[in-house]
C-alpha cells in the first residue's frame, strides 16, 4: 500500500506514520524509485502501534513495549492501567466538587445528623442531594439504621419499610408508598419484584429524576435496580462500609473510591431471590 492508502486503512494521518518511522517504530519497504510502501508485516506492526496509542501509551512507551518480551508488555499495560485508574479517581472527585458548586446550598439540598449505632455518633453531612439516590452496603453494615436516621433528619421525609409487604402485593405496596409528598427512603426496593418489574420500575424512576423533584432514596442490593453503567448526573450512590467508617458517596466509575465495594454488594434479581430464600 502507498502511505496514503495505509493511513486511510489505519485511521491515522500520513504525518503520524512518518513520526512512527522517525522514532524507529515502523520501517516501510521502498520501491526501486525510493517510494515508501506498506506490506502485510508493516501494516500489522502499524496496527499494533495505533492500538497502543489509542489506549494512551506514548510513543516512547510503545517503543519499549514492541521491543520487549511478553512480561515487559504486561508490566507496561499494568502500569498504564494503574495510571488510568488514578486519573479516573481524580476526575470523579473533581466532578463531585463541580456538581457541589453548581448545586444551590439550601436546606432542601443538604442534611446533617449524628450517625446512629453501629457508628460512634460521628457527624454526617450530605450536600447536593440528588433526585435519585441509592443506599448500598453489605449485611451488617448498618445501612438500614442509616436510612432510618436519614428519614428522621430530612424535613417531611418518610421511611417505607419492609412491613409494607405484609398481606399486600409488593408492587402495589411500593407504588402506594411512593405517592407520599416529601422525600422517601425505601428499604430494599426490589423485595418481592422480579427482574422485569425491577427494570421497568427503575426506568420510570430514572425518567422522573429531574432537578427540583423531591429526592428519593432506594436501599438496594440488586444489579437491576442499581446498574452502575447507567447511573446518570441526577443520581448518587451512598455506600455503608462493613467496618462502620462513615458512609461515603461513590462515583459510578471503575477505579473510583468504593466502586468495587459497591459492585461486590450487588447481585442479579435471581441471585437475590435465592439468597432471600436461604436466609428464611
Amino acid at each position: 500500500m502507498s502511505p496514503s492508502e495505509a493511513a486511510r486503512q489505519l485511521g491515522v494521518s500520513i504525518k503520524a506514520l512518518r513520526l512512527y518511522e522517525r522514532r524507529g517504530l515502523l520501517t516501510p519497504a521502498r520501491t526501486s524509485a525510493g517510494y515508501r510502501v506498506y506490506g502485510a508485516d508493516a501494516m500489522a506492526r502499524a496496527a499494533q502501534i495505533v492500538a497502543l496509542r489509542a489506549i494512551g501509551l506514548s510513543v516512547s512507551q510503545i517503543a519499549r513495549v514492541l521491543d520487549g518480551d511478553a512480561r515487559t508488555v504486561d508490566a507496561a499495560l499494568v502500569a498504564h492501567e494503574q495510571a488510568l485508574e488514578k486519573e479516573i479517581r481524580r476526575l470523579a472527585s473533581t466532578m463531585d466538587k463541580v456538581r457541589a458548586l453548581r448545586a444551590p446550598q439550601s436546606a432542601e439540598h443538604a442534611v446533617s445528623f449524628e450517625l446512629p449505632w453501629p457508628w460512634a455518633g460521628e457527624r454526617f453531612e450530605l450536600r447536593d442531594i440528588r433526585p435519585l439516590n441509592y443506599i448500598v452496603g453489605p449485611l451488617g453494615s448498618g445501612k438500614t439504621r442509616f436510612a432510618q436516621r436519614l428519614a428522621e433528619s430530612l424535613p417531611g421525609a418518610s421511611f417505607l419499610g419492609l412491613e409494607r409487604l405484609e398481606g399486600t402485593d409488593p408492587l402495589t405496596a411500593l407504588l402506594r408508598g411512593l405517592q407520599a409528598a416529601g422525600p422517601i427512603i425505601v428499604d430494599m426496593v426490589e423485595q418481592g419484584l422480579d427482574r422485569s418489574t425491577q427494570e421497568a420500575l427503575i426506568a420510570d424512576l430514572r425518567e422522573r429524576a429531574q432537578p427540583g423533584v423531591r429526592p428519593l432514596f432506594l436501599m438496594t442490593r440488586s444489579s437491576s435496580i442499581l446498574n452502575l453503567a447507567a447511573v446518570g448526573p441526577h443520581e448518587a450512590i451512598l455506600y455503608c462500609p462493613p467496618n462502620h467508617s462513615p458512609p461515603l458517596r461513590v462515583a459510578p466509575y471503575p477505579g473510583a473510591r468504593g466502586y468495587e465495594s459497591v459492585s461486590a454488594c450487588l447481585a442479579s434479581p435471581e441471585a437475590r431471590a435465592r439468597l432471600t430464600s436461604v436466609a428464611r
